[in-house]
């Protein structure tokens, strides 16, 4: 009677114990969403979240490692200190540059040397280390001082052989079923490493010969020939999953490829190129997982920028005119799915994530960065991805008239693809199509913004807005993306045809030209008018 008694007791405590384990995870996966959105929101703030993502990556690694105790008690300590800001650090107001750089110079860690919590494997330090020091390295410039951290980086003398580096790139490549299943693995920290000059160029750490030449033999002789990918494999069967990763893929072919596609090393050749653009047309093309939360929706959102990047930079010379207009469609999609998931009319910035109300440098820098890959901010950058102006305009001819009426620009309003018209006082001369312009347009209702409308208030809001740095990016960093785009404001009508206005810049200038420009911003048709 006792024994059963005795088993009964134990049965009733293990029971109790999974049921309250199984709540444990159960609210730990449940409160996922809520901590990105927290992320952004505390971003807004002014709380410092460099170390946000790398954190969550942690918590997946322990995870996937079968750890789930350490895993679940790390998220919800996490998610408890986002809800309660207990013990997070609010960016202060600087007087001036100097004052910001003595305040991230502080968070650096004396025992490690790295800007990221000690209590996360140390694997996890690389990237936010190197954010900081991004930063830290635009704010010296400015300042005139010279970069020289308080502590030096020992977290990397973890991994400064071979062999040690060898051992650690294994491990992140390996991943179980559980790990599988997640947005995100430990294998995009892998792909990190093919940034170690930045760390040399500021005379920070020094990587031996032998360890350079180890990392480039690893990557070389574990880039997939089926999909010209890289990415982890499966623990149980050494299958890549999901064809490779598209994020540290666009990443590491840099350490074997220029801007141009042209080898960086002779004995390291980049290999399967039409593998790889095949690889990467398929993944532009995967729609957005239905019923996704900010964590995938996320990441999706990431990997269209890198995949785009990747293509137009590393591959485009090898795309065919057909998969050109392939890619086309799929950089006119995200540019559309940007503007309307992320853009805040109210603060003319971009946010993290969707459905967020807040602008916060790293969703406003992701815009920035996609709007320059895809050709919107540099008629160089236009002209390699589509040709010359010449090519892309299709003249709808000149005519005199002695006042404009709307039924004058009905060829132009009523041409295909037109998201926004300019009208100038002039043709423009050598491909400039920012300046010179009197008004822009919008002949029918649309999210995406013409640049001439976009940027004077992305450029005021990164100037006004107190956030100095996000997860990713910094606000020295968007401004300096920034600086090569010299826009002026100028008026702006949505869903009217300033007839008058037109009509009177016609009168002034005897002249006037009219260009409709698609989403990403090519110009696509013109129309002149000369004052008879």
């Amino acid at each position: 009677m006792k024994k059963r008694t005795f088993i009964i007791v134990i049965s009733v405590f293990a029971l109790l114990f999974i049921i309250g384990s199984g709540f444990f995870i159960y609210r730990s996966i449940a409160s996922i969403s809520e901590m990105f959105k927290l992320n952004g929101q505390l971003q807004a703030e002014g709380y410092y979240m460099g170390e946000f993502e790398f954190k969550m990556l942690g918590c997946a690694y322990y995870l996937d490692k079968g750890q789930y105790i350490t895993a679940f008690s790390m998220l919800n300590e996490l998610h408890q200190q986002l809800k309660t800001r207990e013990g997070l650090l609010k960016v202060p107001d600087f007087a001036d540059k100097k004052e910001e750089m003595e305040f991230y110079l502080s968070l650096q860690d004396p025992k490690t040397g790295a800007f990221m919590d000690d209590s996360y494997p140390t694997f996890l330090y690389y990237e936010p280390t190197l954010n900081v020091v991004d930063h830290l390295e635009l704010l010296a410039k400015e300042t005139g001082r010279p970069l020289q951290l308080k502590y030096p980086l020992k977290f990397l003398d973890e991994i400064n052989t071979p062999d040690s580096l060898k051992a650690l790139l294994n491990d992140l490549s390996s991943v179980g079923w559980l790990g599988s299943k997640l947005p995100k693995t430990n294998y995009m920290m892998a792909s990190c490493y093919h940034s170690f000059n930045e760390l040399e160029r500021n005379n920070l750490y020094h990587f031996t010969p032998e360890w350079k030449q180890a990392l480039l033999e690893w990557f070389y002789n574990n880039q997939d020939s089926k999909t010209g990918y890289w990415g982890p494999r499966l623990n149980s069967t050494g299958e890549l999953l999901n064809e490779g990763d598209l994020s540290p893929t666009y990443k590491l072919v840099t350490l074997f490829v220029d801007e141009q596609g042209k080898n960086l090393h002779s004995e390291f050749p980049l290999r399967y190129k039409d593998e790889m653009l095949l690889t990467t047309l398929r993944k532009l093309s995967e729609p957005l997982p239905e019923n996704a939360g900010m964590a995938e929706i996320h990441e999706w959102q990431l990997t269209r920028y890198h995949g785009i990047k990747l293509l137009t930079y590393y591959l485009w010379d090898g795309v065919t005119p057909e998969n050109r207009r392939t890619a086309r469609t799929f950089m006119e999609d995200i540019v559309k799915s940007k503007f309307a998931m992320f853009y805040l009319e109210n603060e003319g910035a971009f946010a993290y994530y969707p459905g967020s109300k807040t602008a916060t440098l790293d969703g406003t820098g992701d815009a920035v960065s996609l709007l320059d890959v895809v050709g919107v901010l540099s008629n160089d950058r236009q002209n390699y991805l589509w040709g010359p102006p010449d090519q892309r305009i299709t003249d709808l001819g000149s005519y005199e008239v002695s006042e404009l009426r709307e039924s004058d620009l009905a060829a132009i309003l009523h041409s295909p693809e037109i998201n926004s018209l300019r009208f100038y006082k002039a043709a423009p001369v050598s491909g400039n199509f920012t300046t010179g312009v009197v008004f822009l347009c919008y002949p029918w209702e649309t999210q995406v913004l013409d640049i001439m409308d976009l940027m004077p208030k992305v450029k005021q809001w990164v100037n006004m807005t107190p956030q100095t740095m996000g997860n990713w990016t910094s606000k020295e960093a968007i401004l300096e993306e920034l600086e090569t785009v010299q826009i002026e404001s100028v008026p702006v009508f949505k869903g009217e045809l300033p007839l008058k206005l037109a009509d009177e810049t016609l009168r002034n200038h005897g002249e006037l030209t009219v260009i409709g420009f698609d989403v990403l911003q090519v110009p696509r048709y013109k129309l002149s008018f000369v004052l008879h």
